[in-house]
């Protein structure tokens, strides 16, 4: 198979990241405790919305400061949320040899939009891609069904033709189900590896 598209995952696949730092940065800050910090933004409609671009950062940052003990700025939540990501150089080389092989590479990402505009400000590589598909741009998020439609739209090749890693595999398997061939990421060695038995690296 002749692959055309790559679509990276980004969280924990192009850059480490801690969801426990937030929690713990973002309760320092607030008074509240990890547990409801990781309760507010990932067990409640709320956190759902926002991953979707369904309710604002300010919307977020009113909840929370309704919730917390302490008063603070939203500049010093985006930070204690956002500075949790630590880079991983042999993904950053990675991408850049597949763009100089002339793959169209996508990124494919549930993310929040601080989260977004962080990386943008301290990584270099999102240039390197042709097109973003962030959840709360597209107010859907993987697993859905339709984030991976908007993928293919933006892939510009059949799904045959798609090579998808992902750290989930809840998200790879969505992915096959339309067609696109899934890496559950692992390591930057076993990704390699599947990238050259699948001839899209030697």
């Amino acid at each position: 198979m002749s692959y055309k598209t790559i679509i990276f995952d980004l969280g924990n696949v192009l850059v480490s990241f801690s969801y426990e730092k937030m929690y713990d940065q973002v309760a320092t800050l607030t008074g509240m405790t990890a547990e409801d910090v990781h309760n507010l933004l990932f067990e409640t409609r709320a956190g759902h919305q926002y991953e979707r671009g369904l309710i604002t950062t300010e919307e977020i940052y009113e909840l929370i400061q309704k919730r917390a003990t302490t008063t603070f700025e939203i500049k010093k939540l985006l930070e204690a949320a956002s500075n949790i990501f630590s880079p991983r150089e042999e993904m950053y080389t990675l991408v850049k040899m597949l763009k100089k092989k002339g793959y169209r590479l996508l990124l494919l990402s549930n993310t929040f939009e601080p989260h977004h505009h962080y990386i943008a400000e301290n990584y270099p590589f999102l240039p390197l891609f042709d097109h973003l598909i962030l959840s709360y741009e597209v107010g859907f998020a993987k697993p859905e069904k339709k984030i991976y439609e908007h993928a293919l739209k933006e892939a510009k090749c059949l799904p045959s033709e798609c090579f998808f890693i992902d750290d989930q595999m809840e998200n790879i398997r969505a992915a096959e189900i339309l067609g696109i061939k899934g890496h559950h990421f692992r390591t930057p060695a076993l990704l390699m590896e599947d990238f050259i038995l699948c001839g899209i690296l030697s």
